[in-house]
């Protein structure tokens, strides 16, 4: 334990260890959690115990960070005014500004989004919210030449806390948790307002919000997903000429992709 306080001034620090155990964990077990994961968007009300919810917060907090500067802070949000008001804010963006944008484009991708094809995108109002946030303070401790690169600083930061981000959806789906992204929160009107609600400073920047609960979908497993095949994906040594998609190949399968057709589990085409 390094750190006192001093004059009001917190500077604690905790030299901390896993334990002793076997680190070793079954691969197929890790493999099967990761690809069993999915984003659940149908969440119900019923509360989640705060003893499950901090073992979220201990699996973020134990995430790599850039230079281990350690910017995530997070704030769990269970107040039922403040959850109604963080949704309204929410769903108030993603019902107008988002399918203004969506309108936007290119033709090549096949129509866009609208309210009409796919109806309001409201959020579930979930028992708990937690959201990621990065004390932009801590890019003081960043190599210089990383804080003299706005685009390096930036990289570094953000790594810093989409493993946080990672490592606390991992639990929860590992703890049989319901959770979805909101990634709406980071646009600039959303977070503007969403801070000032929860009195944030101006230093604090929200990375992502976590909506968490039990679930609402009927059982029968994860659905299925649509994915890349591995050899697609991974490459060796010297790029060849035609290493990568072409450009037609490559608008064909974003546009399979987009169009949501995860009726069963098989690589794009």
């Amino acid at each position: 334990h390094a750190g006192a306080e001093s004059d009001g001034i917190r500077y604690h620090l905790y030299i901390e260890r896993a334990t002793e155990k076997d680190t070793n964990v079954d691969y197929d077990a890790f493999l099967e959690l990761i690809k069993s994961r999915r984003t659940i968007r149908a969440i119900k009300t019923d509360p989640v115990p705060d003893e499950v919810i901090e073992k979220l917060l201990e699996a973020a907090r134990w995430a790599p960070t850039g230079f281990n500067m350690q910017p995530l802070e997070m704030v769990v949000v269970k107040d039922a005014d403040l959850r109604v008001a963080i949704k309204d804010i929410i769903d108030q963006y993603k019902n107008s500004d988002f399918f203004a944008l969506e309108a936007t484009r290119e033709e090549w991708q096949g129509s866009p989004w609208t309210m009409e094809t796919h109806g309001r995108l409201d959020s579930p109002l979930a028992p708990v919210n937690i959201l990621i946030l990065g004390d932009t303070r801590r890019r003081v401790g960043l190599p210089m030449a990383a804080r003299c690169s706005r685009q390096k600083g930036d990289s570094i930061f953000e790594s810093s806390l989409a493993n946080p981000f990672m490592y606390m959806w991992l639990a929860a789906h590992s703890l049989g948790l319901a959770a979805q992204p909101v990634s709406a929160v980071k646009y600039p009107k959303v977070q503007g307002l969403v801070k000032h609600l929860l009195n944030l400073p101006d230093y604090i920047w929200i990375y992502d919000l976590f909506l968490v609960g039990y679930s609402a979908m009927e059982e029968g497993g994860p659905s299925a997903k649509l994915m890349r095949r591995l050899d697609e994906m991974v490459h060796h040594d010297r790029a060849a000429d035609d290493e990568f998609m072409s450009e037609e190949e490559l608008h064909k399968q974003i546009r399979k992709l987009r169009a949501g057709n995860v009726a069963r589990h098989v690589e794009a085409e």
